[in-house]
């Protein structure tokens, strides 16, 4: 009797998860997704169907990641009320969850806009589904082909309904500007606009509303806490009794319902400073606690209490990394293993659950972050600058330890590998431009070769600069290596400058990496000129290119010896930002204890 391989897709995705500007709005999101497809495949395993991937989804870790594609084996019963099952398991999640935020939020939402709101729900999911039958023990591998072409060719047939119960002349929605604002008019006084920090003119639309108003308070990190973590962290060890005093004084605002304290869970460094750090940025606390509708002369007053530590351990450098991980060569292994059936699907997924699990743990408790999302290969998160590195280097060791272990026995043309981006933008940045810095990090890590790591840095005066390795050539120790020429004074960065303007001066070759000529020679002899010039202390000698971590050779094509060059000077400008990004206390002044 033939069976029927069942494919399943729930979105939208990305963009959903995007449209945030708080970090509740980015987590909760991310959970909705996962929720919905939680349901939909447990309401499909009711009716008999086998799950193949994902694998496993009774662990804590599978709240915030299960994949938004579900593949089943349906060896009985018709494949159609399977999905049709699975899809209103999932709209029935959505309703009930959308019915309880407007219940339980009365204060928010303006009663008039209940049927909007309900339109919004229930056109907010994209359920796509598509099957195949055949026999089962063979032709495992081709129903497969077929059934992902048919649902990529029903993604392609999109229905665009009209909206028919919008009520016109009202504001849309702040996250994407595609929905009309449910929200009350008038004054925003009260405990919930305070609590869900909703703006004077923030609008939101009934999803955006359920993201908002999802999670308990204190749950979800602020972006500043998580950037300011090694800041506070030092604070803690260096200036305990300012730190101290200041905490006091954050403890009394919460306690008046100004300030919400951060619950660390298994984020014991969440310890040092339970609050929004942003409070620790000179010029910034006076807004944000008037933001929370605090007096504008207790606000000034605050400054007294953060003054003590900043003249002790300086400014905080205020930047966050977007860490975006994604696996390479997936489509290519799941291709290689279909010829074992099923089974194999099954235990890769298995596998890539285990890493989803282990991500958490690498990326909360090993390093100062925050998980937004782990699903299969997947991986999106916030964390501290000077945990950046190790943390995507870790990740990448369990990523291979994982399909390793999934894959044994088993032959591949290429064992998958994971690509992780590190997008750096200051941490009162929108959130939508810390994903996207994230995300284009992720894009060049993957390069024409994938299997690779890059930064791209976004200052606050809108200069860029990236760079990117493979993990074979060991990238974490290359960068490390130019943070500490930075951190030791090594190499001013204005010869780093010097450099970049004698790259400039060549003239612009053909883009050929293959001939050799005269200008790659005098670049190279040029740059040795520079770095020889670099007096890290009276009397000493100059740098080599390779004491600078830059090899060269007169052999080298112009392109190459360019591309070299530029690649340098990137990880030259990174590297100071990485150094600066590891608080170290001031030294005393002249007189001081």
């Amino acid at each position: 009797m033939p069976a029927h391989l069942l494919l399943m897709s729930l979105g939208p995705v990305q963009e959903f998860i995007a449209q945030a500007r708080r970090t509740r709005d980015l987590w909760f999101g991310s959970h909705v997704l996962s929720e919905l497809c939680q349901r939909a495949a447990s309401a499909a395993l009711e009716r008999n169907a086998e799950l193949i991937i994902p694998a496993i989804l009774d662990t804590p870790e599978s709240a915030t990641g299960v994949p938004n594609k579900l593949l089943l084996l349906v060896k009985e019963g018709d494949p159609r009320g399977v999905a049709q099952a699975a899809r209103e398991a999932a709209r029935a999640r959505l309703r009930e969850w959308a019915s309880q935020v407007w219940r339980d939020h009365s204060q928010l939402v303006d009663p008039t806009a209940e049927d909007a709101a309900r339109e919004h729900v229930d056109s907010f999911l994209e359920f796509h589904a598509a099957w195949t039958s055949f026999e089962p023990g063979s032709g495992y591998a081709e129903a497969l082909r077929r059934t992902e072409a048919a649902l990529a060719g029903r993604k392609r047939l999109r229905a665009f309904n009209p909206w028919s119960r919008q009520r016109g002349g009202v504001h849309k929605s702040s996250l994407d500007g595609a929905r009309e604002s449910v929200l009350r008019e008038g004054p925003r006084r009260g405990s919930e606009w305070k609590r869900f920090r909703i703006g004077r003119r923030e609008q939101l639309d009934a999803i955006g509303l359920l993201k908002r108003t999802g999670g308990a308070p204190g749950q979800f990190i602020p972006v500043p806490t998580i950037g300011l973590a090694a800041y506070t962290a030092l604070a803690q060890a260096e200036c305990a009794r300012e730190l101290e005093i200041l905490t006091a004084e954050c403890e009394r605002l919460r306690r008046h319902e100004i300030l919400t304290k951060v619950r660390e869970g298994p984020r014991g460094w969440v310890r040092s400073f339970p609050f929004d750090a942003q409070l620790l940025l000179p010029g910034r606390w006076r807004t944000h606690l008037e933001e929370q509708e605090l007096p504008a002369a207790e606000a000034t007053r605050f400054g007294q209490f953060v003054t003590p530590l900043l003249s002790k351990l300086g400014e905080p450098f205020p930047y966050v990394a977007c860490l975006v991980a994604d696996g390479d060569r997936m489509g290519d292994t799941l291709q290689d293993l279909a010829k074992h059936g099923h089974t194999a699907h099954q235990e890769l997924s298995r596998g890539l659950s285990r890493f989803a699990a282990k991500a958490r743990h690498i990326i909360e408790e090993k390093h100062r972050g925050v998980l937004v999302y782990a699903g299969g290969d997947d991986v999106l998160a916030f964390v501290c600058l000077p945990d950046a590195l190790n943390c995507a280097a870790e990740l990448h060791r369990a990523f291979s330890e994982a399909m390793s272990e999934s894959l044994k026995d088993k032959h591949v043309r290429q064992q998958p590998t994971l690509s992780v981006g590190i997008g750096i933008g200051h941490v009162l940045e929108s959130l939508g431009d810390l994903l996207t810095l994230g995300r284009h990090a992720e894009a060049m890590a993957k390069g024409k070769d994938r299997n690779g790591l890059a930064l791209l840095a976004r200052l606050h005066s809108s200069r860029e600069h990236s760079w990117r390795g493979r993990w074979s050539d060991n990238p974490v120790k290359v960068l490390e290596a130019a943070v500490s020429l930075r951190e030791k004074g090594a190499l001013p960065l204005k010869k780093v400058q010097e450099v970049q303007e004698a790259l400039r001066r060549m003239p612009a070759g053909d883009g050929s990496r293959t001939e050799v000529s005269s200008w790659g020679r005098v670049l190279t002899r040029e740059v040795s000129r520079i770095l020889d010039r670099v007096e890290a202390s009276p009397g000493s000698a100059g740098l080599t290119p390779a004491a600078a971590g830059l090899l060269l050779e007169d052999s080298l094509p112009a392109e190459e010896v360019r591309a070299r060059v530029e690649s340098w000077a990137e990880r030259m400008w990174l590297a100071e930002m990485l150094a600066r990004a590891t608080p170290r206390p001031r030294a005393p002044r002249g007189g001081e204890a």
